[in-house]
């Protein structure tokens, strides 16, 4: 693993934002190139909901390319509008007080 790769997950880790499961993400745009990382869990939530609103792929088939259920794809969808970007930002488990 290169430095620039260890240095990108240890920073997604920190922030919460590293996808537990990258190697659930089918889709092709994450298989190819370098731009989409699938260790990106912001960016893999986003891509999953513009699949679905922008390319009009069924939530069943979003759901599986990118490794989620559809309860999930649902729930995020609900936060990007609601929220926006920020929406996607995980939230930290546990009590709130």
């Amino acid at each position: 693993m290169s430095k620039k790769l260890h240095d990108k997950l240890k920073s997604l880790k920190e922030n919460g934002a590293l996808n537990r499961t990258p190697e659930a993400v089918e889709d092709e745009l994450f298989r190819e190139g370098d731009f989409f990382d699938p260790h990106d869990l912001m960016q893999v939530k986003y891509e999953m909901v513009r699949r679905v609103e922008k390319e009009n792929w069924k939530v069943v088939r979003a759901s599986k390319a990118f490794g989620y259920s559809r309860p999930f794809f649902y729930d995020v969808q609900k936060a990007l509008k609601k929220e926006g970007l920020p929406g996607l930002i995980p939230r930290k488990r546990g009590p709130k007080a």
